[in-house]
């Protein structure tokens, strides 16, 4: 926020301002303070009291501005406005919180989503022993090896994850791949398939001949770039690429959790949070992705928009609320 003067005639007014970018869109917001100059002291009061309904208005005008900055295929108009303004509340979220509160965030988000992902598969670990391997290192009882290794093979997923700034290519994948089957298909761990005698569970659709599926891969991250240069949505080509890629099915296993780990990469390379996949949600999570293999796409966007929106918007805009009212209190 700034503090920006005008002068209308001989009578000056003082504003405090918010600027808000979305793609080559600009918006500017304004709350008037009066005609006299404000101390320094006084302008770090005012934005106290004022920054939160500002930056809710902002959020807002983020939205706004999202539907005019961005081509789309299916989304809707209000859906590109709402994930455009759960795009600007994740970037506030996560500039407003400490670097501690950021640390215990991102670790229990990390619990819930290898938790998730993995059970999506037909693992069994609860979400508090997911919790306890990762943070903690103890492991499970009654649980097989293979369950085990599923789960903590994250750690080095999200240690490979946090350092790669590149993207997505076939190396990337087969790097994902390689981590995410760690001692659990040591031969198959980071290698395409080299046989076309499987299938998708609860599909009848046909794979992707192995000896294509380099090019198809290159094929539909080559167009995922290019959609989005061309200012389609980022959030429905990352969704849709998630379609093509489970579509493929590039590995003889493993696929799921590499799709989505992709899938994440994706969205937070644009600032938009990461998709958990808990309880009902893996659910509606298999539900739209089986829509998108019967070609209804809109109602697959629909179905992911809600997810994400659902997971996060409310949630966001409470906790900067809390933030912002301690702040002003102090």
């Amino acid at each position: 926020m700034r503090l920006e003067r005008s002068r209308p005639g001989n009578h000056p007014k003082y504003y405090l301002v918010k600027d808000i970018r979305v793609g080559p869109r600009t918006a500017k917001l304004k709350k008037y303070l009066g005609t006299k100059p404000p101390t320094a002291r006084e302008l770090v009061a005012y934005e106290m009291k004022f920054s939160l309904g500002l930056e809710l208005k902002a959020a807002a005008a983020a939205g706004r501005l999202g539907v005019a900055a961005y081509k789309a295929k299916y989304l809707t108009k209000g859906q590109i406005s709402a994930l455009e303004e759960l795009r600007y509340l994740a970037k506030l979220s996560s500039d407003i919180l400490s670097k501690s509160e950021l640390m215990a965030y991102g670790e229990q988000f990390e619990v819930k989503y290898v938790q998730g992902t993995t059970a999506i598969e037909g693992n069994t670990l609860t979400l508090q022993e997911a919790g306890d391997l990762l943070l903690h290192g103890i492991i499970p009882r009654s649980r097989s090896l293979r369950e085990v290794n599923e789960v903590q093979n994250f750690k080095s997923v999200k240690a490979y994850r946090d350092r790669y700034k590149g993207k997505v290519d076939l190396a990337f994948i087969k790097r994902l791949h390689s981590l995410i089957m760690h001692n659990i298909d040591e031969d198959g761990a980071g290698a395409f398939r080299r046989t076309d005698d499987i299938g998708i569970a609860g599909t009848d659709i046909g794979l992707c001949p192995s000896l294509l599926i380099e090019e198809e891969l290159g094929r539909i991250t080559s167009s995922y770039y290019k959609n989005v240069k061309a200012r389609y949505h980022p959030f429905e080509e990352a969704v849709l690429y998630h379609l093509y890629f489970e579509s493929i099915h590039p590995f003889a296993d493993g696929n799921g959790r590499v799709g989505r780990e992709i899938l994440n990469y994706m969205l937070a390379r644009k600032n938009y949070p990461r998709l958990l996949f808990p309880g009902n949600d893996r659910i509606n999570y298999i539900e739209a992705l089986r829509r998108g293999n019967e070609e209804e796409y809109p109602e697959m966007l629909t179905a992911f928009t809600d997810l994400i929106i659902g997971q996060k918007a409310e949630v966001m805009r409470e906790n900067i609320k809390k933030i912002k009212k301690s702040e002003a209190e102090k």
